[in-house]
């Protein structure tokens, strides 16, 4: 079985909480500007998740550039 991956304790206290502020910040933004619902970044996000899942053709291509960095 392969085991999950988890960012280091440093990784976590460092960029992951930096990105997590910087998201949250911008989408506050974007609801501002656009004074659109919560189900409407709610939405957005799952697109946005979407691009991340292990079937997903986005995904499937940054796994295949990583094992093959010079094909692409």
């Amino acid at each position: 079985m392969i085991e999950k991956w988890t960012p280091t304790k440093e990784q976590s206290e460092g960029v992951v909480t930096r990105t997590v502020d910087f998201f949250l910040d911008e989408l506050n933004e974007l609801q501002e500007e656009l004074d659109c619902p919560d189900e409407f970044i709610f939405d957005l996000l799952g697109a946005i998740r979407n691009r991340w899942s292990p079937e997903s053709c986005h995904s499937r291509m940054r796994e295949l550039k990583k094992e093959n960095p010079d094909a692409f």
